[in-house]
């Protein structure tokens, strides 16, 4: 009895933290995707590019930066794809740890969930770094001489940390240790 009593205490707390991934790539959607730092005068500033601002991806900036590219709407999509292989994760857990439903078509499942979320962060990550060398365009040099640079932002960190969170949580009930 002690033993399915650990067993669904570890699923519980996996579920837990499959959800806090779920949070990390919500919230990074829609933080920013791209930080721009740039020197004025004597101070340095940094500004974040957001997946969804429709006002720098649309129209070149003054410097001739932020042309959309195919990576923002990878990098949108690969947010759908790890947030519904979260919910995936979400859902099996659910079935599997409160209702005590058990079985091998639940586990196929899961093993979906995972490979969607594990797949998701990496096409994030994979999205975010190709946005910020896309923003350069064909003024690299120039930018690098105005001190002007590009780097993938916080939501980009937060969504692949958070996949990568999400699907590991997602796979480990799977094994035998932790059942």
């Amino acid at each position: 009895m002690a033993k399915k009593q650990k067993g669904s205490l570890l699923g519980i707390v996996f579920l837990c933290l499959v959800l806090v991934g779920l949070v990390l790539v919500v919230v990074g959607m829609f933080v920013g995707q791209v930080t721009h730092t740039y020197m004025k005068l004597t101070t340095e500033t940094k500004e974040a590019i957001k997946l969804f601002d429709g006002d720098f991806w649309n129209k070149e900036s003054s410097l001739g930066f932020g042309q959309i590219t195919p990576s923002n709407t990878l990098g949108i999509i690969a947010f759908i794809v790890a947030a519904v292989g979260l919910l995936v994760l979400i859902c099996t857990g659910v079935l599997q740890n409160l209702l005590k439903k058990d079985g091998s078509i639940l586990n196929i499942v899961r093993i979906v969930g995972v490979a969607l979320t594990i797949v998701g962060a990496v096409l994030i990550l994979v999205s975010g770094i190709t946005m910020a060398n896309a923003c350069y365009g064909d003024y690299k040099e120039q930018a690098e001489a105005l001190k002007i640079s590009f780097a993938p932002g916080i939501g980009v960190w937060l969504g692949f940390v958070g996949g990568l969170v999400g699907g590991v949580c997602g796979a480990l009930p799977l094994l035998k240790p932790f059942k």
